[in-house]
């Protein structure tokens, strides 16, 4: 089939157990910044059995390559309310989200947003010895304007056990998600390999390319082209 190679997982939550949780539904969202007829939006599910409290962090997600890094915002220009939240066990908030700047980014932009909890008076213990842990749940908001488009640099091609690596680097100032292509394997011209974004989407390999950012990919091939030249073997996508 078709693999992604060194996958990098930015955004986590903390469940307790599995009757008790701090459950977002969905923590990925994505929204055209120029859209101003609809408001984003995420749902936080207090399952907890006390209540809890968050302040909200919204980072910068920067992309090099594979390398990520997250920046602080003290102004973002992501703009998400409430900017705090208290949850009383068993309650539910909707948590929105809108552009706030004037100009919109040069590129398409990613960045995750951080709910810290913080202790409240409910978290006063008889037991001084008993350890509180407080939570830390992240989600993350890609910022998606059509107008851009992502631009797709493949090289490093190499083989291995039966099967062909390559680097995927997206160098366009769009955003896009490889399940939303075709990926084609050709061999002087010649398709040897083809794997469907139905295929992609069903098997879960919906990994996302920002801008600058870049994955290996590990393609399996047909035995009788283990050893061909690899200047004769390109990878194709196609959406």
């Amino acid at each position: 089939m078709f693999e992604i190679i060194g996958l990098f997982f930015i955004f986590f939550i903390v469940f307790i157990d599995s009757a008790n949780a701090i459950e977002m539904t969905p923590m990925v969202i994505t929204f055209d910044p120029s859209d101003t007829s609809r408001m984003p939006f995420t749902l936080i599910y207090n399952e907890l059995s006390r209540d809890i409290a968050f302040d909200i962090q919204v980072y910068d997600i920067v992309f090099n390559g594979t390398d990520i890094k997250l920046m602080p915002l003290s102004d973002p220009p992501l703009w998400v309310f409430p900017p705090s939240l208290f949850l009383k066990s068993g309650q539910s908030q909707r948590v929105q989200f809108r552009w706030l700047e004037k100009e919109l980014p040069p590129i398409d932009k990613s960045y995750q947003v951080s709910f810290m909890e913080y202790p409240v008076n409910n978290d006063v213990l008889d037991n001084r010895s008993k350890l509180n842990v407080l939570l830390d749940v992240n989600l993350i908001v890609h910022v998606d304007q059509p107008d851009l488009t992502p631009i797709f640099l493949i090289s490093n091609y190499r083989v291995k056990d039966g099967s062909l690596f390559a680097e995927v680097k997206n160098i366009g100032k769009g955003s896009s998600r490889l399940s939303d292509y075709d990926i084609r394997v050709m061999h002087d011209n010649d398709l040897v390999s083809h794997v469907f974004k139905s295929q992609l989407k069903a098997q879960g390999y919906d990994v996302f390319f920002a801008p600058d950012s870049k994955q290996t990919i590990k393609i399996p091939l047909p035995e009788s082209i283990y050893d061909v030249d690899l200047a004769t073997l390109k990878i194709e996508m196609a959406d």
